[in-house]
């Protein structure tokens, strides 16, 4: 071994000896002749990356890397975020034509879609998971993933893979740039339809469409497609417009779901309060159940100590609305005050500043009110007599995301004519064209806190004016509590009841700023329940409290109804006596038509206006004949769960529906002053409101005997068919059994 050593280094040193002997230049050469022998380098391979963004183009970087290339546009997308829960929303941001659809609005409803990638392709999947399963049930979860994958829409090729393999690039122009029925620019029931009475079919125009402005964000990003379209218009077979040409800017929004949901909050059919309806599949349930999520804003509290306390605080996250600064000056201070109202009730469960007004941010490069993840109160300049409060939600839990609130220029109109028609009587001030600019901006403040109430998750409470006595209507101390109704979210509209003179002794001609039913509805919908383990534990509470409340009619919810069958849950109604309450609004309306003259005869120089109060006046009679003949063969109902102290349904009294009866025949006799000679010499009414009514009421009468059959089967003290056949032949054959010759108007009778 020591041998081998030696010879080993004896070895080395010899070579290295060697080796150093050998002249510089020598090495040199051997060294210039060994690089020249290396093979060139080979040249660098660009990447598919690479080749795709060579060229300078625009970039937004955020959720996702959007890149717009000769006007394609490619998402550089994460793969972290595939699978993931998104809204895809689209809005009006500028059209040709807002008989179309407004600016601001969402004419379809978000896509809930997730993007997917399957080998070298990515594809878009629109969910609708309506059925769901409980924690206790994991099985049956497993089973509703598999049977629920989502419907492939969009299936793109992956063209590169980002730098570092963390992104798919893919060309999805077309999801932003064709004809998407699904996020279509056209409202259904836009001006240009009459609301849904025409028809349009319409041809998108690729040559003259393309990709505007792109914006990427944390959690978003937003796209805007310039869409051209010609479309025409049929009524019926009849065609009234051909190849109208067409163009719409849309905000096209992608929004993150959180990953993990809101815990849903269920509602039951007693409350007030939009669903998101799922169906439950359950092990602990013998059948597929429908289940409820109510529809509400993350509400919670910042200081949940302090809260538990009893103190007040801000929600760690405020509700907020941005206010369109395109609104008429003289608009803005009453909707900035119809959104922060809304803070009273929520005051009252331990919220401050929950709901905020705010002016469109000029400082913030994220904000854009066409962006879903903003709610906003948009002004639309359009002749349309109404306002809007729409509402999108997180589909998994029915956390609302985004509502906003339209409202459309004639409103102003509207409420005129209905602080007119029903106030006029006993309020002077309102006796003019133009009513005063204070009861203007409170009539303002009261339509769009109703809409804002629809942006907050409650619906139409039909029943709410119908608990008040019709004399506590004109009680001073009483409407200057209560106003004219227990919820805003009631089409209750202002005090027609109240007579001549009322006014002046206090009496109040408007609705309250909030009724006790809203109070109620925010503190069900928005009060947290801390101590519950699961939104099955939390409902066992609130559900109780729906229980306790139904014993009081104050809060009952009442629906809105198509065809009327409870008379107490009717639009545009007061009080709890149809009868009494339109037999004070028939004889102002009369009050009103006698003077309409006297009163706007100076500023109404081309009839115009006393033409709209006219009609407003015959139409408001018709409400009022409506409110009573609902209460003919009418049933009352009550959504009853185990331990309310209701009855699911029963037959309205007969003394009441024979009292409606003999209130329509009645009236056939009395109708002389709807002809009004003085106006309608001067103005465009075609034919007489007198005969139309008359035949209006007669067949009102003639189908009475139909109604009340049903409602006769659910009574052990009935009005039978019988009774009201007689009353309506004693009326219509009394001149006859008198031995009086009737009259013109009794033969058409």
């Amino acid at each position: 071994m020591l041998k081998k050593t030696v010879l080993s280094l004896f070895c080395c040193g010899l070579l290295a000896g060697t080796l150093g002997a050998f002249p510089a230049a020598a090495a040199s050469k051997k060294k210039k002749k060994a690089k020249s022998e290396q093979p060139a380098p080979a040249p660098k391979k660009t990447s598919e990356y690479e080749k795709l963004f060579k060229e300078k183009h625009e970039t937004a970087d955020g959720m996702i890397r959007l890149h717009k290339v000769k006007g394609k546009l490619y998402f550089e997308f994460p793969v972290a975020l595939l699978g993931r829960d998104m809204l895809l929303g689209s809005t009006v941001s500028e059209i040709s034509d807002n008989g179309d659809a407004v600016i601001g609005s969402k004419p379809t409803d978000p896509l809930w879609i997730q993007f997917t990638r399957t080998g070298d392709k990515v594809q878009v999947r629109k969910l609708v998971r309506d059925n769901v399963a409980d924690a206790a049930s994991p099985n049956i979860a497993r089973s509703l993933a598999n049977n629920n994958i989502g419907a492939i829409i969009k299936s793109y090729d992956i063209a590169a893979w980002s730098p570092d393999s963390c992104a798919v690039v893919f060309n999805a122009t077309d999801l932003f740039l064709s004809d998407n029925k699904a996020l279509t620019p056209f409202d259904p029931y836009g001006e240009n339809l009459y609301y849904g009475r025409v028809t349009r079919s319409a041809s998108y125009q690729s040559d003259k469409s393309f990709l505007g402005e792109i914006r990427a964000f944390e959690d978003n990003v937003v796209i805007r497609s310039h869409l051209s379209y010609t479309y025409t218009l049929k009524a019926g077979s009849k065609e009234i417009a051909s190849d109208v040409p067409f163009t719409a800017v849309m905000t096209r929004s992608l929004v993150l779901l959180p990953e993990t949901p809101y815990e849903p909050r269920f509602v039951d059919s007693r409350m007030s309060v939009f669903p998101t309806g799922k169906i439950l599949f359950s092990e602990r349930e013998q059948q597929a159940k429908l289940l409820c999520y109510a529809n509400r804003w993350r509400v919670e509290p910042s200081d949940e100590a302090a809260y538990r306390r009893g103190e007040l605080v801000r929600p760690k996250k405020p509700i907020v609305f941005y206010i369109d600064p395109d609104f008429p000056e003289s608009w803005r201070k009453p909707i900035f005050e119809a959104v922060e109202q809304w803070n009273e009730p929520f005051e009252r469960i331990g919220f401050k500043q929950a709901v905020e007004a705010r002016e469109f941010p000029k400082d913030d490069p994220e904000f854009d009110p066409d962006n879903i993840k903003y709610s906003c109160i948009r002004y639309a300049p359009i002749g349309i007599s109404n306002a809007m409060g729409p509402s999108w939600v997180d589909p998994r839990s029915g956390e609302i995301v985004n509502a906003s609130v339209y409202v459309f220029h004639d409103i102003v109109k509207l409420v005129n004519n209905w602080r007119f028609i029903q106030t006029a009587q006993a309020d002077k001030s309102v006796r003019s064209v133009k009513l005063p600019r204070e009861v203007m901006d409170d009539a303002l403040r009261y339509v769009v806190t109703h809409e804002v109430g629809h942006c907050l998750g409650f619906m139409h409470n039909m029943s709410a004016s119908a608990v008040i006595p019709v004399d506590s209507l004109r009680s001073p101390s009483f409407t200057q509590k209560y106003g004219t109704t227990t919820s805003i979210m009631d089409y209750a509209r202002f005090n027609y009841v109240a007579q001549p003179g009322d006014m002046e002794r206090g009496v109040r001609m408007t609705p309250p700023r909030f009724g006790v039913y809203d109070y109620y509805a925010v503190k069900w919908l928005y009060t947290p329940v801390f101590d519950a383990a699961s939104p099955e534990e939390v409902y066992k509470i609130t559900s109780r409290w729906i229980t306790e409340a139904a014993a009081d009619p104050v809060l009952r919810y009442g629906k809105q109804q198509g065809a009327v069958l409870d008379p107490r849950s009717q639009t545009e109604d007061l009080g709890d006596d149809a009868v009494k309450a339109s037999e004070y609004g028939i004889r102002n309306l009369r009050y009103i038509l006698a003077n309409l003259n006297d009163w706007v005869k100076d500023e109404d120089r081309d009839y115009s206006y006393r033409t709209d109060i006219y009609k407003g006046i015959v139409s408001q009679y018709i409400r009022y004949i409506g409110h009573v003949f609902a209460n003919v063969g009418g049933i009352y109902l009550n959504e009853k769960h185990v331990g309310d102290p209701v009855d699911a349904y029963k037959s309205v009294p007969k003394e009441r529906q024979r009292a409606a009866v003999l209130f329509l025949l009645g009236q056939l006799a009395d109708l002389d002053w709807m002809d009004d000679e003085g106006l309608m010499r001067n103005i465009q009414f075609m034919g007489s409101p007198k005969a139309y009514m008359q035949i209006a009421i007669i067949r009102a009468v003639v189908m009475s005997a139909v109604k009340v059959e049903n409602s006769a089967q659910l009574s052990d003290d009935p009005y039978t068919v019988e009774a009201c056949m007689k009353d309506i032949y004693d009326f219509v054959w009394k001149p006859t059994v008198q031995g009086k010759n009737p009259t013109e108007e009794q033969m058409m009778i």
